[in-house]
């Protein structure tokens, strides 16, 4: 039960971060990997009545960390392409904040001050 509350803690601790470079997005995709992993090998074996023996969860955080490194990789160079080639639609990418509400501009659009 005490492992269950790290992996929470991790994830939690995880998702409030960004992604601005290459190795950041490979951590936390392979920390995320893993604790899901561990997380799907866990309730898997719940739900069909086994007691999750650690062996076997440490099986599922492995393939999660090496699906979450692998993700993570192909959405980063994807997605560091299509910046260089022009092709972004947006203007926003991983990390930027959304424009704030409250932000008036200092012009009219009428044509006034």
């Amino acid at each position: 039960m005490r492992n269950i509350y790290r992996i929470v803690f991790a994830s939690v601790l995880l998702l409030t971060t960004a992604c601005s470079t290459m190795n950041k997005s490979i951590e936390l995709g392979g920390i995320l990997g893993a604790a899901a992993g561990a997380a799907a090998t866990s309730a898997g074996e719940h739900s069909a009545g086994i007691t999750p023996k650690s062996n076997d969860i440490n099986s599922g955080a492995l393939v999660g960390l090496g699906l979450g490194l692998l993700t993570s990789y192909i959405i980063y160079n994807g997605d560091e392409q299509n910046r260089e080639n022009g092709d972004s639609k947006t203007q926003m990418y991983f990390g930027d904040l959304p424009p704030s509400p409250f932000v008036f501009p200092n012009s009219n659009p009428n044509g006034g001050q």
